[in-house]
């Protein structure tokens, strides 16, 4: 580990980039951590990561020989119809990998039933000594701060946190000063990039902005300063942001721009 600041790269940053390859594009570029993405999303390639398989072996082993930790595991989505039985592979993943956290998306139309998911999944975590972090965000079931602090609350599990985007926290009207109003336990690490302050004018724009067309840290206008001074000492800063204009360059070239703006947004703090 490094002195000072905590940073992590994100899968959706290269999510073309099989995991062990942004493992090791990761550790190059100078971050503490990394994320995995072991359940694809939309379109994306879904690697052969939902067992203890080869591919999570080298992911492992690469992490082991190049000092780099993992993060998190993405993505456990809670839709209301065959949940368990994914989300436990995703949970045994996670405990093979030694990841930290596995990432929630909430996507139950019935709220009643999406928290006592979460609690149950809780447990299961617990048990496999990996934490559940919550996300929110405007195209999700669980769309506000809010909505994800009363899952948490609701789940009474130490294992239970809040992950927050920047823009995700933008687009949906929240503020740093509802972050710092949260448990300091619930608040292990926090996914920057950047955006311009002017949102896109529709639903579907939400998501096309959020998965292909960010900024990297500092490059926008998003008030990523006071978000980070929101997060108490010791969390983990990852950045969360694919370029549309970097698109199709190398994993590693991404990587080490991602670590850049990162390292100058999170140090001139």
């Amino acid at each position: 580990m490094t002195d000072g600041p905590l940073l992590s790269l994100s899968p959706l940053t290269a999510v073309d980039a099989s995991p062990p390859d942004l493992v090791t594009a990761a550790a190059s570029a100078g971050f503490d951590f990394v994320g995995i993405r072991a359940k694809a999303a939309a379109t994306d390639t879904q690697w052969p990561m939902l067992d203890d398989g080869p591919m999570v072996r080298e992911t492992r082993r690469r992490a082991d020989d190049l000092g780099i930790e993992i993060l998190d595991v993405e993505v456990l989505r809670i839709t209301g119809a065959d949940d368990v039985e994914t989300a436990l592979r995703l949970l045994d993943v996670a405990s093979a990998l030694r990841a930290s956290y596995v990432l929630v998306n909430g996507n139950d139309p019935e709220p009643t039933r999406q928290a006592d998911t979460f609690a149950l999944l809780c447990h299961e975590a617990e048990q496999r000594g990996v934490s559940l972090a919550l996300e929110f965000m405007a195209f999700s079931r669980i769309r506000t701060i809010g909505d994800a602090a009363a899952v948490l609350r609701h789940a009474t599990s130490p294992v239970a946190v809040l992950v927050v985007d920047a823009l995700h926290l933008a687009r949906t009207g929240s503020s740093a000063e509802e972050v710092r109003a949260l448990p300091d336990h619930w608040l292990s690490y926090v996914q920057l990039c950047d955006a311009p302050k002017k949102a896109p004018p529709d639903h579907a724009g939400l998501i096309t902005e959020a998965r292909t067309d960010r900024l990297l840290p500092g490059a926008g206008e998003l008030p990523l300063h006071e978000l980070i001074d929101a997060f108490p000492a010791g969390a983990v800063y990852s950045v969360e942001a694919p370029v549309l204009a970097h698109t199709g360059w190398a994993v590693d070239v991404r990587a080490d721009h991602a670590y850049r703006a990162l390292r100058d947004t999170v140090h001139a703090m």
